[in-house]
């Protein structure tokens, strides 16, 4: 076939059989809708061709947006979700009333506060002045100005997701991606595979924008993806190894947050549950729907849940990192044949696989060597005759013998294609009210079924308030009633007070020290879509530092009822409420800090030694068992520590510093003077220690979010 001036031509190259039409051979035919040849060996009745000219494709993965005819010059042209509008686009992603053209003299676009953004020509705009040809981007949908309307783009062929030359070396030089360059054409599925170490989730970093590679360009559609990230990454979605859904939920409640996070802010709850309906069965997952992930669903639904997420908008381009990984066989095709069929929605989805049973259910696949360098790409039915090995075991063998190209200390990576900035960080989004409600539901839903966390929730305060039930005497929390002639005893008194004090420390850094490092996955990848750290800790520490709170108050009334109270009620007569006050807020505080370390350890592994080592700070510093008052650099090192300021509340409330007369080795601690403007101080210093911790932990969450240590 040769495609000339005048279309495509069939050519005779004169082979032995020969091409016949009508039962006659020609040289050459010209090639039109409905024309007809056979291909025959000796007999003009062999094997025929019927050729069609393809329609062209359309612009929108869903549903092309109702284009208006054109408007009068003075005219207004407004473009959304809502049906009330001109131009009417069915785009999960798009506003309700997402912009509106002035089409006067000068067409002015005009950007109406959506929650996306509008995009001109890969620029996000308030408002811009419209030229002939200028491309308009709402959504995941593309439009044109053509100086009266705005429509969609003619299109000759499919959307292609191009990689140009994409190399990444680390700063020791070692090669980690080398010169990949891929076309990926909308409609197919592409398998990415290599022995550990070949680059391959490096690969699936550069190519949604995650972690751009250090030279080389991604290019969706015409647009580069590195430069105008902003426009483009809400039109791919990302399916890590990891569940990015919280395994306490059902699959329902699940998706319904991540809609609510995701979508505009304008969409009501009925649209949102009617997407999180239409997203479950499409994934197939109608019978599992009101079933919780983590319990009650086999890891390929799971994984499927996974999909379901990303899908909530549509996405156009679909990448998967692992996402057969330790399934068994039947699920593990299971996963691939729901991937082909979303291929065939018009969509690019790519997945890095470690499995080589279902590559027949690709377009092509990707053979990464090492040293990041792409040894083959193609047809998965000649990935084996290209290397000639008879299996794929052989092959990987083959591709790990390869060793990697390193340059030497000094010498600058090469090529054409100039250096690209880093992928844009996701703006702060104005809703993060919505998103602080959102997550709080969210978080107390996942409290609720988490049994784990209700059974401590339940069972420490009583615990520990047992503990302190076994310290000798019946004085409670009363000098009074534990004075010995003369001589005030506070021995049983600081007993208790220690051990309500050290139990506050254990329960708030034990409720939240793996909070944040469990959630990683789901963390990253919502950030990625636009959540913002301020809000996602603060949620943690409404739900679970209330929590604490709580359990603080319980513990002091399990740990004084029927047990005699602080003398005179008080610096302020409030009773036991004047210990419970400082002992709950330690346990809030240090929810705050267990919070902290969550979001700064490596590995939920390193949770228990570090909460170890946050209650023995505690128990040092708070002078309960070693006096700090007085002593240089310790004093002042005690002072960071919250249990400090408890234990010297509340010790102000029993009057433990008291000293009489006759009490000549009585140490005088200034925190804990038996005075309301020293407790009121104390527990301020509680509280600021909280904010400090609390905005130290966001900076934390932020940096673990971006993948930063």
């Amino acid at each position: 076939m040769v495609r000339g001036d005048a279309g495509w031509t069939l050519v005779d190259t004169g082979v032995e059989g020969g091409v016949f039409q009508d039962g006659c051979r020609i040289g050459q035919v010209a090639l039109a809708t409905g024309r007809s040849v056979r291909l025959t060996a000796g007999a003009p009745d062999g094997p025929g061709l019927l050729f069609e000219a393809l329609p062209p494709l359309a612009v929108v993965p869903e549903s092309r947006p109702q284009v208006p005819p054109a408007r009068p010059r003075t005219a207004t042209l407004t473009l959304g979700r809502g049906g009330d509008n001109d131009v009417v686009l069915d785009d999960p992603l798009v506003s309700r009333h997402h912009a509106v053209v002035e089409t006067g003299a000068t067409p002015v676009l005009r950007d109406l506060d959506s929650f996306n953004g509008t995009f001109v020509n890969g620029d996000r705009i308030t408002s811009a002045v419209l030229s002939d040809g200028d491309q308009v981007v709402v959504g995941a949908q593309t439009l044109v100005w053509d100086g009266r309307r705005l429509a969609p783009p003619r299109r000759t062929a499919r959307r292609m997701l191009v990689a140009d030359g994409l190399s990444t070396v680390t700063p020791d030089y070692a090669r980690l991606l080398d010169g990949v360059s891929l076309e990926l054409a909308s409609g197919t599925l592409t398998a990415i595979i290599g022995p550990s170490g070949s680059g391959k989730s490096t690969l699936l970093n550069a190519l949604t924008g995650l972690v751009p590679a250090g030279r080389g360009r991604v290019i969706w559609d015409g647009t580069d993806l590195y430069r105008h990230y902003e426009e483009l990454r809400f039109q791919i979605g990302l399916v890590p190894q990891e569940e990015i859904l919280h395994p306490q939920l059902t699959v329902r409640d699940g998706l319904r947050y991540a809609a609510r996070l995701r979508l505009p802010p304008d969409t009501s709850r009925a649209e949102q549950d009617r997407r999180v309906d239409q997203v479950i069965d499409r994934l197939g997952l109608t019978g599992q729907r009101d079933l919780r992930i983590g319990r009650q669903l086999s890891g390929g639904q799971r994984k499927r849940v996974s999909i379901a997420t990303e899908l909530l908008t549509a996405p156009p381009l679909l990448f998967l990192d692992e996402p057969t990984s330790g399934l068994d066989p039947g699920l593990d095709r299971s996963v691939m044949e729901q991937l082909r069929d979303l291929a065939d929605d018009d969509r690019v989805v790519v997945v890095v696989t470690h499995s080589v049973l279902t590559l027949d259910q690709c377009d092509q696949v990707v053979v990464l060597g090492k040293g990041g360098r792409a040894a083959f790409v193609g047809h998965p039915a000649d990935v084996l005759d290209h290397f000639g090995c008879t299996d794929y075991p052989e092959l990987f063998q083959e591709l790990d013998k390869v060793v990697p190209r390193q340059r030497p200390a000094g010498i600058a990576d090469s090529g054409t294609i100039p250096a690209v900035p880093r992928a844009v960080v996701p703006p702060q989004r104005p809703s993060r009210w919505r998103q602080l409600g959102t997550l709080v539901a969210r978080d107390v839903a996942v409290a609720r079924a988490d049994r784990t966390l209700m059974a401590m929730f339940v069972l420490l305060p009583l615990a520990l308030a047992g503990l302190s039930r076994i310290v000798q005497g019946g004085a409670g929390f009363s000098l009074r009633a534990a004075r010995d002639g003369r001589l005030f005893d506070g021995t049983e008194v600081g007993q208790r007070l220690t051990i309500l004090v050290v139990a506050a420390a254990l329960m708030g850094a034990a409720m939240t020290i793996r909070e944040v490092i469990k959630e990683r996955a789901i963390l990253r990848r919502e950030y990625a879509v636009g959540l913002s750290p301020g809000p996602y800790l603060i949620s943690k520490i409404v739900v679970l530092g209330g929590a604490c709170f709580a359990q603080g108050v319980a513990l002091t009334w399990l740990a004084t009822v029927g047990l005699p109270g602080p003398d005179q009620g008080g610096v302020h007569g409030w009773g036991w409420w004047e210990i419970a006050t400082p002992v709950a807020t330690l346990a809030a505080t240090m929810a705050v800090v267990g919070l902290l370390a969550s979001a700064t350890i490596r590995s939920a592994d390193h949770a228990m030694p570090v909460l170890v080592a946050l209650v023995m700070v505690q128990l040092v510093l708070s002078s309960a068992i070693v006096g700090v008052a007085g002593r240089p650099v310790l004093e002042q090192l005690a002072w960071l520590a919250p249990s400090r300021w408890a234990y010297a509340a509340s010790g102000a409330s029993v009057h433990i510093g008291r000293t009489h007369r006759g009490v000549k080795d009585a140490v005088r601690d200034p925190l804990q003077a038996y005075d309301g403007t020293q407790w009121n101080i104390d527990l301020l210093m509680i509280v600021a220690i909280a904010v400090v911790a609390a905005l130290a932990a966001i900076v934390a969450v932020r940096r673990s979010a971006r993948g930063l240590r």
